[in-house]
């Protein structure tokens, strides 16, 4: 089989060419730029958003989509599964979310924020929603009354897997641990004078700051201590191209996936403090590790592009 066959193969169809060591699954079905993606918390799909306002529920046994939901007029930017995998959380430039109810694509509720949508969170239970606007105005939303609970300043919102706690990260170089039933701030953290974002392990035990325009990713307990600083390229010329555009943590929290500016996707071990691995992605723009640890998604222009993980 020729090369130029083995890739058209490969980018034609959801299994990867076994010629070709490292080519990824490619889910194709965007007509503009992916702006969000989201695994289903049983592993097994994939919901992704595009600037076209549609949102597509994928198939990771198959590589097809299963639903595709279009949602107009406002850019889509978050999107975040309940922890049954029945609801969808969309989230937009135009000062909302819709839950969408992922067998049908019904919306089932709106929720007006005070703020263009930069992330969004559902409750371990489901009942509540976290929603992070994109300069800081964040809130916490009853599922039931639609009422808002309680506001936070932050463009970071994720509950831990037990709903008990709350991770927000804030423009003024801070990120907190917040109590999730009443938002009262359990630890505070300052990182830097820059706009950090942050994300965490499923059980908060381990939390990864960094800021666009920045290289570097530091790596933090949940009582905020600092345990490592993943560094970025030295050579000026390298650090320009090697922005971080985005950062996932493996469920164990051994791994560190850091998607660079400079069209690589980086996996970092912690324990050892260097790259392990790297996969080619020209223009990621964000990247997820599935819940069960097995997949790595990268959003490359109108593409989700798919790799299992050793």
């Amino acid at each position: 089989m020729t090369l130029a066959l083995s890739l058209l193969l490969a980018l034609g169809a959801f299994e990867p060419d076994p010629l070709l060591p490292g080519t990824p699954w490619a889910l194709k079905g965007h007509t503009d730029a992916i702006t969000a993606i989201a695994f289903r918390p049983d592993s097994q799909g994939l919901a992704s958003a595009g600037r076209d306002h549609t949102v597509k529920l994928w198939d990771l046994k198959t590589g097809q989509v299963t639903r595709s939901i279009t949602l107009g007029p406002d850019s889509l930017t978050a999107l975040a599964f309940s922890a049954d995998g029945q609801r969808l959380a969309v989230g937009d430039l135009g000062l909302q979310v819709r839950v969408l109810d992922t067998a049908s694509g019904e919306v089932l509720k709106a929720f007006a924020h005070p703020d263009a949508v930069g992330e969004v969170a559902l409750s371990p239970d489901g009942a509540q929603l976290a929603v992070a606007g994109l300069t800081d105005t964040g809130a916490v939303y009853d599922w039931a009354t639609q009422k808002k609970r309680f506001a936070f300043r932050g463009r970071t919102a994720r509950f831990s897997a037990d709903g008990q706690a709350l991770l927000v990260a804030n423009g003024a170089g801070s990120f907190s641990v917040l109590d999730a039933k009443t938002g009262k701030v359990k630890k505070r953290v300052d990182v830097t004078p820059d706009q950090p974002l942050a994300t965490w392990t499923a059980d908060g035990a381990r939390i990864a700051t960094w800021h666009l325009g920045g290289i570097d990713v530091r790596l933090w307990s949940r009582e905020g201590k600092a345990q490592a600083t993943l560094k970025g390229p030295v050579a000026e010329v390298e650090r320009r191209r090697a922005q971080v555009t985005g950062v996932a943590l493996t469920p164990d929290g051994r791994r560190v996936i850091v998607g660079g500016a400079d069209g690589l996707v980086r996996a970092w071990s912690v324990a050892e403090a260097k790259v392990t691995q790297t996969w080619l992605a020209d223009k990621n723009t964000g990247v997820a590790v599935s819940p069960d640890g097995a997949w790595l998604a990268v959003t490359d222009q109108g593409l989700v592009k798919l790799w299992k993980l050793p």
